[in-house]
């Protein structure tokens, strides 16, 4: 039986911020898509309100762009399931 190369194999947990992390399964090329579009929002957040997004932000994010891939005409849903943990500003419990 032969072992995935974890150098090209792709990690399923992926860093948006500094305390931020999306965990996700399914397909790699839909989460790379899905990762750069908040890793996008989480900088533009943090550049315009000069604050980390919050979990609860970043989750209603991602939530929100998985919606409309899933209702817009002439693309497909995410194959994808998500899971994202950090902590919130100036809380050392993790959410």
């Amino acid at each position: 039986m032969k072992l995935q190369d974890t150098r090209i194999t792709p990690s399923k947990l992926q860093l948006l911020d500094t305390h931020v992390c999306l965990a996700f399964a399914g397909l790699n090329a839909d989460a790379r898509i899905l990762v750069d579009k908040a890793r996008l929002e989480a900088q533009s957040h943090k550049l315009t309100v000069e604050d980390p997004a919050s979990i609860e932000y970043m989750t209603k994010y991602v939530a929100g762009v998985q919606q409309r891939y899933t209702q817009s005409g002439g693309v497909r849903p995410f194959g994808i399931s998500t899971l994202i943990v950090g902590f919130d500003n100036g809380s050392k419990v993790p959410r």
